[in-house]
């Protein structure tokens, strides 16, 4: 009758032991950030477009600047802007890049407010990579 007592106390204290070690909280490591990031012109439209768009904006910045600092702008502004955006962005390069590659605008984040005009993100856009590619201007 000892043994069956003694056993059935070992196996309690076993029971007990366990479900206590199972309720400890584990150490608590942060989790890493999780990072958003905006789907870019490639993932959303056809390569054939993305390149149509991306060499007519490189051919009117080569009007305006270097061909650096062009290949640095056209890289950026392809990547974030539709090519409908790209291909406007090309036409009115003139009137946000001045001579001295200069935009009116730089904001920190090549991502454009929510629910803004085209013109608004074209000007975003390219402001960013304007100061970005500062390095490359003549």
């Amino acid at each position: 009758m000892r043994v069956i007592v003694v056993a059935g106390l070992v196996a309690a204290a076993f029971t007990f032991d366990g479900a206590a070690y199972a309720y400890k909280p584990l150490s608590a490591a942060p989790a890493p950030p999780v990072e958003w990031t905006a789907p870019d012109a490639r993932s959303l439209a056809s390569d054939a477009a993305v390149g149509e768009a991306r060499r007519a904006y490189r051919a009117a910045c080569s009007e305006h600047q270097n061909a650096a600092y062009c290949d640095c702008t056209t890289a950026g502004v392809a990547q974030v802007l539709m090519p409908d955006e790209v291909r406007i962005a090309a036409r009115t390069i003139g009137e946000r890049i001045n001579a001295e590659g200069d935009a009116p605008y730089a904001p920190n984040s090549d991502t454009p407010p929510a629910a803004v005009s085209t013109a608004e993100r074209i000007e975003h856009v390219e402001g960013f990579y304007a100061n970005a590619c500062a390095p490359y201007r003549n």
